[in-house]
């Protein structure tokens, strides 16, 4: 941790993960990705691995809700757009 500043890019990481942002100012990001490419779950590894699993699950869930989102938006817009048919007839 050799730099006394933070960027807002950091700013952002931590509030995103501060255990990621921790790791990542103390070993570097080209260590951290070493960790991410090993197989194996050795003893010392498997914090890191529950959290990138963590991470992941967490992603596939924002994806889920984007698309569910998306859907909602779409029922909403052709339900609109059949009451505004029945209407003009």
């Amino acid at each position: 941790m050799s730099n006394k500043y933070i960027s807002a890019s950091e700013i952002n990481q931590y509030l995103y993960c501060p255990y990621q942002w921790y790791y990542e100012k103390k070993y570097g990001h080209k260590y951290i990705n070493e960790l991410r490419e090993k197989s194996g779950v050795k003893s010392e590894l498997s914090n890191f691995k529950k959290g990138i699993e963590y991470h992941e699950k967490y992603y596939k869930d924002i994806v889920r809700l984007k698309y569910k989102k998306i859907a909602i938006a779409i029922l909403i817009i052709a339900a609109l757009v059949a009451i505004g048919i029945e209407l003009l007839k």
